[in-house]
């Protein structure tokens, strides 16, 4: 059975990366399964090159890169649980009658 992970992260920064992965001619699921390859084989972080001790690029600058992303618009899941989410869809989805989880 295959296992899955899930990441949390803006809509738009989200979008910015698929656009960027599929013109890479990839997509998220590969890029998340390659990293985890790399990390299994090597035992560290793919943007680390022990072999000349050095940072393959600045993480710094990745991670102003990505905070610089704007945030879209707070939408009603951004304020609650996972839970809650999930309960949501159940509700509409019909598997699972209004005032269940209450």
């Amino acid at each position: 059975m295959d296992g899955m992970v899930t990441a949390r992260m803006s809509q738009g920064k989200k979008e910015a990366g698929d656009s960027i992965l599929r013109n890479l001619g990839t997509n998220p699921s590969r890029f998340i399964n390659d990293s985890y390859d790399y990390v299994i084989t090597h035992g560290q972080l793919p943007f680390f090159d022990e072999s000349i001790g050095k940072r393959k690029y600045n993480i710094q600058e990745a991670m102003f890169f990505i905070d610089s992303i704007p945030l879209p618009a707070s939408d009603r899941f951004s304020s609650i649980t996972d839970d809650q989410i999930m309960q949501e869809r159940l509700i509409a989805r019909g598997l699972v009658p209004e005032g269940y989880f209450e």
